[in-house]
């Protein structure tokens, strides 16, 4: 008999889509509203929005995949893969929109961090050198790739946490 049930990877691949959607329309109204350059709140309602993602997803997939049961390490992967999957949607995002339509995001930080370079003191030639790293990190691909790194990282954290929540394995001697 044939197993309908959609595996571990396809389920954490449509979670990570719909997180990854999310998380754009997030990074779009930043940039768009140019959010980035008053506060930091923002970075931590994505991180709630990844947390979510990340709970929800488990719950949905020990409760509808897996018939109520789910391990710890069964959570803690899936968790983990949703948000490699969401990284990833999120980094092709980021790479498009910062390096073809619009850079001010990177112009911005690149400015901010000469900035403050200046006003702890530091001498002309150490502050070139940082910069050239700076531009250097600040690059479309580069945020793209350190992106899908600490979302990833991130909902390994998260998903240690809600996989600690959301286990329910079977009672052996029921």
């Amino acid at each position: 008999m044939e197993n309908k049930q959609p595996s571990m990877s396809k389920s954490a691949i449509n979670f990570g889509l719909i997180l990854g959607l999310i998380l754009v329309v997030i990074s779009l109204l930043t940039y768009l509203f140019r959010l980035y350059e008053s506060t930091d709140w923002l970075s931590w309602v994505s991180i709630a929005v990844l947390a979510g993602g990340i709970y929800v997803g488990t719950k949905n997939y020990r409760d509808n995949v897996k018939g109520g049961y789910i391990s710890y390490g069964n959570a803690l992967g899936f968790g983990t893969l949703v948000a490699l999957f969401s990284g990833i949607v999120s980094a092709i995002f980021a790479f498009v929109y910062l390096g073809y339509i619009d850079s001010s995001f990177i112009e911005f930080s690149v400015t901010k961090a000469e900035d403050q370079m200046y006003e702890q003191g530091l001498p002309e030639e150490q502050i070139e050198m940082s910069l050239k790293y700076t531009k250097m990190f600040l690059q479309p691909f580069a945020l793209a790739i350190m992106g899908i790194f600490m979302n990833t990282f991130l909902g390994f954290i998260i998903s240690l946490i809600t996989g600690a929540i959301l286990k329910n394995e079977p009672k052996e001697f029921a």
